[in-house]
């Protein structure tokens, strides 16, 4: 029972200085905040494939 109360007490602290962490706390912790969020960002981002942007113009000066 304890020790599932100390799991969840670590992730709750542990989510609440990544997504508000720049907001609250001193400074050398506040870059190491906002670069957590941006490493994890990047990581998602390179999970999803690359699509091309469909360019509206290129299509229809092709089309007429």
């Amino acid at each position: 029972m304890r020790w599932k109360l100390f799991v969840e007490f670590c992730v709750t602290i542990s989510a609440i200085c990544i997504f508000a962490g720049d907001l609250f706390l001193p400074q050398p912790y506040r870059n190491g905040s906002q670069q957590l969020k941006t490493n994890i960002n990047d990581f998602f981002l390179g999970l999803l494939p690359r699509q091309e942007i469909i360019d509206v113009q290129f299509n229809k000066n092709h089309a007429i």
